[in-house]
């Protein structure tokens, strides 16, 4: 594996989702064939199957289609370290190589935004997944909720991939990824005594794991920012669940791991919500 960035703020990732372009192609690169562009792909075949995606956004999420190992990494505003003031979520998406594919930011602008972030029960969330060059690439939905964590997933052109959706358990913690049409595509687990692993399971196989890790003791202490191994098993060659276990991910870590104010009745988890 590639260097490891290191931690840092949220500066550092040119978090500005409302202003983020798609970067230019140098002059003199080479020409390229045509291929047909994003609008005519919208709509064709399965959501977010990587077939119908246009081949800009096809080769930025390359490492999370095919990559054995993901890292997820989590940056806090320096309010948020110093006094607990609670900003918005961001995330660094790298492949096994350390390179960054993917972005995450919550959106929500202005000080009604950050004001019902930290006060108003009733918040939702919206986290969008950009490519480098700021193509939209997945968006994860979380609904306010009183009792049980809920993610809803639509894919790059705005359709429905699938909900993933936490499920009582006497003992651990769990999710089902569901698709839009309520089939179970495959289970989460978390086992009671490994609390910082979570199992992906389809069909009793284990396909992939998302394992938190530790991120040194000055963030362990003083934030909430976290750090996360997607290692996927070489038989989960499907995209689409792919991106729903990267999505997976970020609801594990807003539900179990993230110290908002707005806590389930049962402490299960974390009203994030925006």
């Amino acid at each position: 594996m590639g260097d490891k960035p290191g931690w840092g703020t949220d500066s550092e990732l040119e978090l500005d989702w409302g202003a983020r372009k798609a970067r230019s192609e140098p002059r003199d690169a080479p020409s390229t064939a045509p291929e047909e562009p994003a609008q005519a792909l919208a709509g064709k075949g399965a959501p977010g199957d990587p077939r119908y995606m246009s081949l800009e956004l096809r080769l930025s999420l390359e490492a999370v289609l095919t990559s054995a190992t993901l890292r997820m990494r989590q940056f806090r505003e320096t309010l948020e370290i110093l006094i607990g003031w609670e900003g918005k979520n961001k995330y660094e998406v790298c492949g096994e190589d350390g390179r960054g594919t993917v972005y995450v930011g919550e959106t929500g602008e202005g000080w009604m935004s950050r004001l019902a972030r930290n006060f108003w029960p009733f918040y939702r969330a919206r986290l969008e997944c950009m490519t480098v060059g700021g193509t939209l690439a997945m968006a994860v939905e979380l609904p306010w909720h009183i009792f049980f964590a809920r993610a809803e997933v639509t894919a790059w052109d705005g359709r429905p991939m699938g909900d993933i959706v936490q499920r009582f358990r006497l003992f651990g913690r769990g999710f089902d990824i569901v698709s839009p049409t309520g089939a179970v595509l495959a289970t989460v687990e978390g086992p009671f005594w490994k609390p910082w692993t979570f199992r992906i399971l389809q069909r009793g196989e284990q396909v992939a794991v998302i394992r938190k890790k530790w991120s040194g003791l000055l963030q362990e202490t003083f934030s909430d920012a976290d750090n996360f191994s997607l290692e996927f098993q070489p038989s989960c060659t499907d995209g689409r669940l792919r991106q729903l276990v990267l999505a997976s991910a970020l609801l594990v870590d807003l539900t179990y791991f993230d110290n908002r104010k707005n806590r389930s009745l049962f402490g299960t988890g974390v009203d994030i919500v925006d």
